[in-house]
């Protein structure tokens, strides 16, 4: 198998494994390895909760789609402070709703 293979493969295992991870947990993994796979997780979980705080807020489904990816960028950036890690669909919803709201101003 080539390198390529074997660290898709090893990522699929990953996502599968993480997908069962409280946010708790899977938000520490992400501050401590920054691990695009661990991203993916959040994402999955949490994104439509986002997608449909911004849809909801915005009329124009562009405007949505850069509210999402805003909320998901703050994350990134942010995503050390968050405290406690637990309740991170919480925060992410406030993200979203701030985000969405600055967007319509």
């Amino acid at each position: 198998m080539t390198d390529a293979v074997v660290r898709d493969l090893q990522t699929l295992l990953d996502v599968g494994a993480m997908g069962d991870l409280p946010d708790g947990q899977l938000l520490g993994r992400f501050v401590e390895r920054r691990e695009g796979a661990v991203f993916e997780v959040i994402i999955r979980r949490h994104g439509p909760m986002v997608w449909g705080v911004c849809r909801r807020m915005l009329r124009d489904h562009h405007d949505a789609e850069d509210a999402f990816q805003a909320t998901f960028l703050v994350l990134a950036r942010r995503s050390a402070s968050i405290l406690p890690r637990e309740k991170l669909g919480n925060w992410l919803y406030g993200v979203a709703y701030r985000t969405a709201r600055k967007a319509r101003l």
